[in-house]
């Protein structure tokens, strides 16, 4: 049987304890084993006088416990988080920035369960951090942690910081070093993490296979970067004919997804669904939807649902691929990486990736971004969604407003923003 994680206890004592806490916490979607397994990311767990983590390879992180905190099954379970944190957010400066060991730790850098880390990618991005009143390299890395702030790195140094408030769209900034780096060059970034970017896919693919041979593979694509990754991932893994595409249309997407989605259909040679959740027309109704009444998501996840059912009656072994990262929430990072639903399977093969990760795949296989993650975007949605951080509105606002101006419900959303 495969597993896309395994913890690995060559220490009896302890083994009693580490399979009680992986019950506890997990269920039953991490392996416990004697032995590391060269297709799985690897958590190997020991006693010793202090708690350390500390990267082996790309796949492999090594946790020693202090042996004072044995029996406590909750402080165990963060630290493997932890663990499986430092497997996708533990970056160097090697003369560019690299996923691993070799190179020269970054200045203030943390690595935390909840953070995340990813490329400020071109022209359009560098413009936006010139006006919050930094000045780093284009192609900057940000380092996303708690309470909006952002932290910005030029080379191993850190440069300053953003802070994205949870409400309004100003935005704060503080500068600590002047600029270093002109531009941190994207071939070499690769060129430097190519070898980890390879182990990470090859266990994604192994993880795919394990899945076994669906009928047909429905990939749920939103426009994003994510589950681009993942249309294009299945269609090298099963062929374009087994792979098909499903995008909801809500009918207040920002028109730069929607056109985006029908340009990756036509690049990629694969069919995508379009269908409507119809959540324009419900808005004279329903009112804009707000962080307490999110009923646009539900109409969503019906649109998607009425399309799969159409599958359903036409193939029995149907696989749903979907785009989820741990690093996203923390309710993702809390689901198994396989769920079985009612007529279907539903996976995350991308489920362990940092953003870090999902860029260079995208530069890897010459993928182009949704134009909303140029601008500055983290997350896609629509341009009425509750959910838009400050960021975000802050583009909107201030760099489309002429772009989106003209669209009845954004003049709504821009209203009650002020």
């Amino acid at each position: 049987m495969y597993w896309m994680y395994n913890v690995v206890v060559k220490d009896p004592s302890i083994e009693d304890y580490v399979r009680k806490t992986l019950n506890k916490y997990y269920g039953k979607w991490i392996n416990l084993s004697r032995k590391q397994k060269n297709n799985s990311y690897n958590i190997v767990v020991s006693t010793g006088e202090k708690t350390s983590i500390q990267l082996t390879d790309p796949i492999t992180v090594h946790i020693q416990l202090d042996h004072k905190l044995i029996g406590q099954q909750f402080k165990l379970a963060k630290i493997i988080e932890t663990g499986r944190a430092f497997l996708r957010n533990h970056i160097v400066w090697n003369n560019t920035y690299k996923l691993g060991l070799k190179g020269e730790m970054l200045e203030q850098y943390e690595i935390k369960p909840a953070y995340d880390v990813w490329l400020a990618l071109g022209k359009d991005y560098h413009k936006l951090l010139l006006s919050t009143g930094l000045n780093p390299p284009i192609n900057a890395l940000i380092n996303k942690r708690f309470a909006g702030e952002h932290y910005v790195y030029d080379g191993p140094y850190l440069h300053g910081k953003i802070i994205v408030p949870d409400k309004g769209y100003m935005l704060k900034s503080i500068k600590y070093k002047d600029k270093v780096y002109e531009s941190i060059d994207l071939d070499e970034i690769l060129k430097k993490n190519n070898d980890t970017l390879l182990m990470n896919l090859f266990v994604a693919r192994r993880f795919l296979d394990s899945l076994g041979k669906p009928d047909i593979v429905l990939v749920s694509f939103s426009g994003g970067k994510d589950s681009l990754v993942v249309l294009h991932m299945a269609k090298m893994h099963y062929g374009e004919d087994m792979v098909r595409g499903i995008y909801v249309d809500t009918g207040v997407d920002f028109p730069h997804t929607r056109k985006y989605v029908e340009e990756i259909s036509t690049m990629l040679g694969l069919e995508i669904d379009i269908v409507r959740a119809d959540v324009d027309i419900l808005l004279p109704k329903k009112g804009l939807p707000t962080k307490n009444n999110r009923w646009c998501t539900l109409r969503k996840t019906h649109a998607f649902k009425k399309r799969l059912k159409w599958y359903k009656k036409r193939f029995d072994r149907i696989l749903v691929l979907v785009g989820d990262r741990d690093s996203e929430s923390v309710l993702r990072a809390r689901k198994p990486p396989v769920r079985k639903r009612e007529g279907y399977l539903e996976a995350a093969p991308i489920k362990q990736w940092s953003t870090f990760l999902v860029q260079l795949y995208h530069l890897k296989y010459d993928l182009p971004l949704n134009p909303l993650y140029l601008k500055g975007f983290y997350r896609l949605g629509c341009y009425i969604c509750p959910a838009l951080t400050a960021l975000e509105k802050h583009v909107m606002f201030n760099y489309m407003f002429r772009e989106l101006k003209d669209l009845y419900w954004f003049k709504e959303f821009w209203r009650r923003n002020q």
